[in-house]
């Protein structure tokens, strides 16, 4: 087992290898503990950081920003100089001593084992980094970016569990299509796989809120209307109730 356990996905959660909670109260220190658990084992640049973290700061102040950061991490961090290198130019966690949910997320999808995927649906408890505030430009896309991947993963997952079949297939499927609409409620696509997921297990009246739920939310979010794919499915789960 690591010195560490770093959870990100629906925010932050550090643990030691015992399983003790490991507070970090400096946001700037946590989002620089994520940022580099989900880019290692590859060195990061201290000018890339700085500039990451730091938005409009001169680069001078953003990299002693950065050096404030780091010893608030030793300080915090049991272990840390095993956990993280910092080198003088470049910094990064060091692979052999954390582990993190999103790897484990990752390679429990390359299973086609309806255990194993079920423990994939459980690692994905919201958006990565749920909460983690805003930085610069320049971290929010990368941190967009990883979001779109991540999920695009988890429904390639339920699209995998669907072809399948089968009772327990479908149930894992609406596990993770439901953590899914958690973290990101106008995935509408989302909202159409548990609409048929509830048609297939006969529930055809939550199949129909599941419509209801999905047209509420794009309205009052986005102020968009259900895409055509998704009313046909609406009505043809409405015949199959007259039926």
């Amino acid at each position: 087992m690591g010195l560490l356990r770093i959870n990100l996905f629906g925010g932050l959660e550090i643990k030691s290898g015992s399983g003790e909670q490991v507070a970090i109260p400096s946001r700037k220190a946590a989002t620089l503990l994520g940022y580099l658990a989900l880019t290692s084992p590859h060195g990061i640049s201290r000018s890339k950081l700085a500039a990451l973290l730091w938005e409009g700061r001169f680069g001078d102040n953003a990299r002693a920003n950065l050096r404030q950061v780091l010893l608030t991490l030793r300080r915090m961090l049991p272990h840390c100089a095993d956990v993280v290198s910092a080198e003088r130019d470049d910094i990064r966690i060091l692979p052999e001593a954390v582990a993190t949910d999103v790897q484990e997320f990752e390679w429990l999808l390359q299973s086609s084992d309806l255990t194993t995927m079920a423990r994939a649906a459980a690692l994905y408890r919201g958006e990565l980094l749920d909460g983690i505030g805003p930085t610069s430009c320049a971290f929010e896309a990368w941190l967009s970016a990883e979001r779109e991947r991540l999920r695009t993963q988890a429904m390639r997952a339920i699209a995998g569990l669907l072809d399948v079949g089968g009772r327990d297939h479908v149930e894992i499927a609406m596990t993770f299509s439901l953590r899914v609409l958690a973290a990101d409620p106008l995935q509408e696509d989302v909202h159409r796989i548990l609409m048929r997921c509830y048609a297939q297990q006969g529930r055809r009246a939550d199949a129909l809120r599941q419509y209801d739920y999905c047209r509420t939310v794009l309205r009052k979010q986005v102020g968009a209307t259900p895409e055509s794919e998704t009313e046909t499915l609406q009505r043809e789960i409405k015949r199959m109730l007259r039926v």
